[in-house]
């Protein structure tokens, strides 16, 4: 009986249809795949196997490509025998093209970013790992792989883009933030409840990450992302076994062992930085060449590529606080030359000097515009950065103080101190009553230094509270969000 139910687990239905209707068109399945702009003719091959299933999106291009309906390539909602096993529908079946698709069928998607409409360069790092994380593991040097470098690089903009752009080569594409391990843990967990698993809800967690690692063995053509894995020790309870899908990693640490190879990641050169810079000030639309900008507005942004090292973060920054304040690219420049000079000999940091000149230069604007922004930017120091629950904030108000205290329980004063840091790239919303700050927790390291808040604080008279009182703030109030969710 067991040998027979894992027969029927296991059965696929290949797509003779689909099959024949390229072979009728002679083309290859790497030809077909780049008539609807797929990059891999294994996608293909997949489908035709019956191992997966097209997209709503895919489905219509086939459709249009081919000129024929849905039923006749074989790529209607599949029905289910008695048994419980799925079955195709007659090839005289009416029915067109379903509208949509059971989500059951769909690939699983959890990557937290939107693509970022500003991303530049970097496509030799991407080439290189589409090719080791798409190749089969008898091709495949490695099916785990890293990126590494230092806080603003861009490393986990490389993963969004990353996921994004091959999407449609993979069957799951799962991001688990792998900060801390109670991170770990919890983006398991998350994970565990969007597979449906049937422990999702135990209170052991470590069995939840145990079912995952399970579910991941038995299922192929999936992509993990571990972002944010500084420290790799932390790994050795949640990776899982067997070569059946592909990890990336995205780390500060230079040396990965046997863990994964690595990609170190530059800084970006000249134009690519230039570019970057300018389309994010809106100087430049966000796929027009370096070109069709003037030579000056084009050597002054080569000058600040220079001078913020080609660091991406910073350049973002930049461009951010351009766009906002119109000051140009000569007067952004000479406000960075201004405060880095201000800046030399303040001791050593833990992160990037032109990311700290491009975060105090927002800072300093955030604060004449909002003080109450610039204390919850403050607060936001002290928790970790990715996912903060609205809640902490809002619930925890009376803790923090006596500017940002009154606004955080209002929703309409709250929404303005958040757009305010929006607009210097300090923060990002979603949907989900949560939000991020800014992606490099280097960046904010910055905001607990007690002298670039003192230093704030008696330009525009904000509140003097030092980074032992924040930090006491962030976890009063994070213990008052907690308890009022029970």
């Amino acid at each position: 009986m067991a040998k027979k139910a894992a027969t029927k687990a296991t059965r696929v239905i290949t797509n003779d249809r689909l099959r024949a209707a390229r072979e009728q068109h002679g083309w290859t399945q790497q030809e077909l795949a780049d008539q609807i702009g797929i990059s891999q003719s294994f996608t293909i091959s997949r489908w035709e196997g019956g191992v997966a299933f097209p997209r709503p999106y895919y489905i219509r291009r086939l459709c249009d490509l081919f000129r024929i309906t849905a039923a006749e390539l074989g790529l209607l909602i599949p029905e289910h025998d008695e048994t419980g096993e799925s079955v195709p529908f007659p090839i005289s079946s009416p029915v067109a093209a379903p509208a949509l698709i059971p989500e059951r069928l769909l690939p699983l998607w959890n990557v937290p970013y939107r693509r970022n409409p500003f991303f530049t360069g970097r496509e030799d790092v991407l080439l290189h790992l589409h090719n080791q994380l798409t190749a089969t593991s008898a091709v495949a040097l490695n099916q785990t792989q890293a990126i590494s470098g230092l806080g603003g690089i861009g490393k986990t903009q490389i993963a969004i883009e990353y996921a994004h752009r091959y999407r449609d080569d993979y069957d799951t594409v799962f991001w688990v933030t792998a900060a801390t391990r109670e991170r770990l843990h919890s983006d398991f967990v998350a994970l565990a409840r969007l597979l449906q698993l049937p422990v999702q809800d135990l209170p052991d967690q470590q069995l939840i990450v145990d079912a995952v690692k399970q579910w991941l063995a038995r299922h192929e053509q999936w992509l993990l992302i571990l972002d944010n894995a500084d420290e790799l020790d932390l790994l050795t309870d949640f990776l899982p076994t067997g070569d059946t899908g592909y990890i990336l990693l995205t780390t500060r640490a230079q040396a990965t062992g046997s863990l994964a190879p690595s990609i170190p990641i530059e800084q970006l050169s000249g134009e690519e930085g230039a570019l970057l810079l300018l389309r994010r000030a809106q100087l430049l639309a966000p796929k027009a060449p370096l070109e069709q900008v003037s030579e000056a507005d084009r050597a002054q942004a080569e000058i600040l590529v220079v001078a913020m090292g080609g660091l991406p973060l910073a350049l973002d920054q930049a461009g951010a606080y351009i766009e906002e304040t119109s000051c140009g690219l000569p007067g952004y420049l000479e406000l960075y030359r201004t405060h880095l000079l201000q800046r030399r000999g303040t001791g050593p940091s833990d992160h990037p000097e032109p990311v700290a000149v491009t975060w105090r230069l927002a800072f300093l604007k955030v604060e004449q515009a909002n003080p109450a922004a610039a204390d919850l930017l403050r607060f936001c120091a002290f928790l970790a950065p990715d996912a903060i629950p609205e809640a902490i904030i809002t619930e925890g108000s009376t803790k923090l103080g006596p500017i940002l205290g009154p606004v955080a329980p209002d929703a309409l004063a709250l929404n303005t101190a958040l757009e305010v840091l929006r607009k210097y790239s300090l923060v990002r919303r979603n949907p989900d009553w949560a939000f991020a700050a800014n992606r490099s927790p280097a960046v904010l390291s910055a905001a607990k230094e007690t002298d670039a808040c003192a230093t704030s604080c008696s330009l525009v008279n904000c509140s003097r509270r030092s980074s032992v009182s924040w930090r006491a703030a962030a976890k009063s109030a994070t213990s008052v969000s907690i308890l009022s969710s029970w």
